[in-house]
């Protein structure tokens, strides 16, 4: 009877020590979870794609190394309409596989950090905008709807965005009767006002797989410095 009493404690001894050891490392991942910050998500998400090839161009996607502690923060279509109409900030529309974005992004990040802008807003446009084509009579269709926030984020920046066009089979550009959010966009918006506003890169960057020059990056920056400049973070500028 001792025997089996011994053995009892024993495996209860050792289930009890299990579990200390599952919760501890339950615990520990928890604790990982929580520390993933905005910044450490955008990093990783950029990062899956470093030294990767786009197959559908057999091109390799352009190298992003972010800090973990960079401006970047996820919002919502909502949000993002929300800032548009009547909020302050900074907005980085794009997304990880377009290749432009990912030239940029490194280089809007060390503007922002000379200017001190701590925050950045990002929406990931990818699955949110229209999707348009010409068929073989040169008629748009329609291929995807965009979301209903898009259009409003598309109203809220008609007088900055570009028409949404094709090269027809003859030649002619034809008008969708649609603007287009492309990628990369930054924007600079206070109390609903767009006060500054950037598509792309820069001129000389024909293709978005191409490595920038040194004097490319050092205009880009300056671009990127004027642009998130350009709002006055809690300065009172009238009649306080």
């Amino acid at each position: 009877m001792k025997k089996d009493n011994y053995l009892l404690v024993g495996l209860l001894g050792i289930i009890i020590v299990i579990a200390l050891i599952c919760g501890f490392f339950a615990f520990q991942n928890m604790k990982k979870e929580t520390k993933d910050t905005d910044a450490i998500k955008i990093q990783k998400e950029y990062n899956e794609l470093n030294g990767k090839v786009n197959e559908s161009n057999k091109k390799e996607y352009p190298i992003v190394n972010l800090s973990d502690d960079n401006p970047f923060i996820y919002k919502t279509e909502e949000e993002i309409v929300k800032i548009l109409e009547s909020g302050t900030g900074i907005i980085y529309f794009g997304f990880k596989n377009c290749p432009w974005c990912r030239t940029m992004l490194p280089i809007l990040e060390s503007a922002a950090k000379e200017e001190n802008i701590g925050e950045i807003y990002y929406l990931d446009i990818l699955d949110i905008r229209s999707t348009l084509s010409l068929d073989e009579n040169n008629k748009v269709v329609t291929e995807k709807e965009g979301s209903n926030d898009y259009y409003k984020i598309l109203d809220l920046l008609k007088e900055n965005l570009n028409d949404y066009t094709f090269t027809g089979s003859n030649g002619k550009t034809i008008s969708t009767g649609e603007k287009r959010l492309y990628a990369p966009t930054v924007v600079a918006v206070q109390n609903g006002v767009i006060k500054a506003f950037h598509e792309g890169t820069v001129n000389s960057q024909k293709d978005g797989y191409d490595t920038l020059s040194e004097e490319a990056k050092d205009e880009l920056k300056n671009i990127f410095k004027e642009l998130v400049t350009s709002i006055n973070y809690g300065i009172c500028t009238e009649g306080c």
